[in-house]
């Protein structure tokens, strides 16, 4: 006669503990984290140093094959339209300008007391030298107007940012095929930018310093290296800036521009 016997009873039998079999509870599939709308994304990138007005102090340091040099710059900006541009210091360069306005682009020779108008197509000419273009330094173009975003969460070792991909909309005037910015997850504020062009890295801006000026986070230090030149490199330092001040009206005009650069 054949006995069947339980695993139980098997268990007291020869002296060891019964233990039940459970099936393992899978673990719950981990919900993706709800993206922001792009609208509220590609705001927050062109407001990050724009106000009503905008007055402070920037140093320029240029890294390149010539050696190292760097620049004290005033600026000035108002609104998304207007900026100006004026060098301090070193001496030999005082007062060359570059003043943004609804009208145009133009740089400004101070001992020739000349205006030059800069065309759209030179917006991506370098500035002064530096790895920095026309484009950068004035933002002719606006992320909200001129290009298609999308957003997707991106893991780089242990940190997670907001990836916002970027491709220019027809006819904008930009240079870069592709823009990746990537940015803090809950703030938005920026670790860097990737610039492509034709699936080519060119360049890559980083962002430190990360501050709180007034009421608003920002980062302080950006930094620009070209991708075929590693070792060459543009930093810009804001060493100090404040925001919504009273600016004179005239000053993104011809004659306030000359009147600045003259100080």
């Amino acid at each position: 006669m054949k006995i069947k016997v339980s695993a139980f009873l098997l268990a007291a039998l020869v002296g060891m503990p019964a233990v039940a079999q459970e099936k393992p509870n899978p673990e719950p599939a981990k919900q993706e984290r709800k993206l922001p709308s792009v609208k509220e994304v590609t705001a927050k990138l062109d407001d990050l140093y724009r106000a009503d007005t905008s007055e402070g102090t920037v140093t320029m340091t240029i890294v390149n094959d010539r050696g190292t040099r760097k620049l004290t710059i005033e600026q000035w900006s108002r609104g998304k339209d207007d900026a100006l541009f004026v060098i301090r210091k070193p001496r030999r360069e005082a007062g060359t300008a570059t003043l943004k306005t609804k009208e145009g682009l133009w740089n400004y020779a101070p001992r020739a007391d000349r205006m030059i108008r800069v065309p759209s197509g030179l917006l991506s000419d370098a500035w002064m030298g530096s790895h920095f273009t026309n484009d950068d330094l004035v933002r002719e173009s606006k992320y909200e107007d001129d290009y298609e975003t999308k957003l997707s969460w991106k893991t780089e070792g242990a940190k997670t940012y907001l990836l916002a991909t970027m491709t220019p909309r027809p006819k904008a005037p930009v240079v870069y095929t592709k823009v990746e910015y990537y940015l803090d997850a809950d703030t938005w504020i920026p670790a860097r930018a990737d610039y492509f062009d034709r699936g080519k890295l060119m360049r890559r801006m980083t962002f430190t310093d990360v501050q709180k000026i007034g009421d608003r986070l920002m980062p302080k230090v950006m930094t620009l290296v070209p991708m075929d030149k590693p070792d060459e490199k543009t930093e810009m330092r804001y060493e100090e800036i404040k925001f919504n001040h009273k600016i004179k009206s005239d000053l993104f005009t011809k004659k306030g521009l000359r009147r600045a650069a003259k100080k």
